[in-house]
């Protein structure tokens, strides 16, 4: 398990080259309660829509032979910055996963995460992030046809604000369409308690992922009306060296609020939950 975090881990996911390193656990495409080897993967997918293109992988690098991809799919909006992958896995078990891009820096995406206010759908008191909400619609609409034409187990997934829109894109399907499991990792907080109450028996179904003290897991702030969705499964992050020169080296690296965010570190930490 990696002690130390860079700030191209945090900022730069997918600069990485090391996707799906193995050894590597088979998918479990039935399963809908929470499955360390499913979070593993998705958790890892949730990494690789981070790259430009995330398909195909780089050379070094393939999926597991237990699921071998056959079709994707690569949703942008320029207006919103808003980016999905929906990728196919065949086999003897098929099942698809639909994973939104997290939070980049570009000014789209600053003013979606900003963009607090609660929207308010129709005439009940079901409210949700207003910039999340507008993130989602800019993609949807193709999104949703292609969703509607697949016959297999469906997984939704993301991190950080993929994660919020994973959320989001879930609650849309009910009450017709339910996604076999709903995967979080690092998400904030997308809704008022009457959108939680809302999701029903979906919200047994959403893991939302934690590692250790990731601070984006605690915005928008309580107080501001907005609740968590999901159970809650934690993840720990390892202890650190107590070498005379750790504060220097922390100097040159993120504090550990932020470091518990990046992406390599939920993959990192659910693969050591593994071993």
């Amino acid at each position: 398990m990696r002690t130390t975090t860079t700030w191209d881990d945090l900022l730069y996911p997918g600069r990485a080259e090391n996707f799906f390193s193995p050894p590597f656990p088979p998918f479990d495409p039935i399963a809908n309660k929470y499955h360390p080897g499913n979070a593993l993967w998705l958790a890892e997918l949730s990494r690789l829509v981070y790259r430009d293109p995330p398909i195909p992988l780089p050379p070094n690098n393939s999926f597991p032979a237990s699921a071998t991809y056959t079709r994707h799919n690569f949703y942008v909006s320029r207006a919103t910055d808003t980016q999905a992958m929906l990728i196919e896995f065949g086999g003897g078990s098929p099942f698809a996963v639909l994973v939104f891009r997290g939070t980049e820096h570009k000014l789209q995406d600053i003013i979606t995460d900003l963009k607090i206010g609660k929207h308010t759908l129709g005439k009940n008191k079901v409210g949700v992030h207003e910039g999340f909400s507008e993130a989602l619609d800019s993609v949807w609409c193709k999104i949703e046809k292609e969703l509607d034409a697949l016959k297999c187990p469906v997984f939704f997934t993301g991190h950080s604000l993929g994660a919020a829109l994973a959320t989001l894109a879930a609650a849309r399907r009910l009450p017709q369409y339910q996604p076999k499991a709903v995967y979080t990792f690092g998400s904030p907080r997308v809704g008022n308690c009457d959108f939680v109450s809302s999701l029903g028996s979906i919200g047994t179904i959403i893991h939302r992922v934690v590692d250790d003290e990731d601070i984006v897991t605690t915005l928008p702030p309580e107080k501001l009306g907005f609740e968590h969705a999901g159970t809650l499964h934690k993840l720990t992050a390892p202890a650190c060296s107590g070498s005379i020169f750790s504060w220097l080296d922390g100097l040159f690296r993120p504090p550990k609020l932020l470091a518990d965010h990046a992406p390599i570190n939920y993959v990192d930490r659910i693969r050591a939950t593994l071993l």
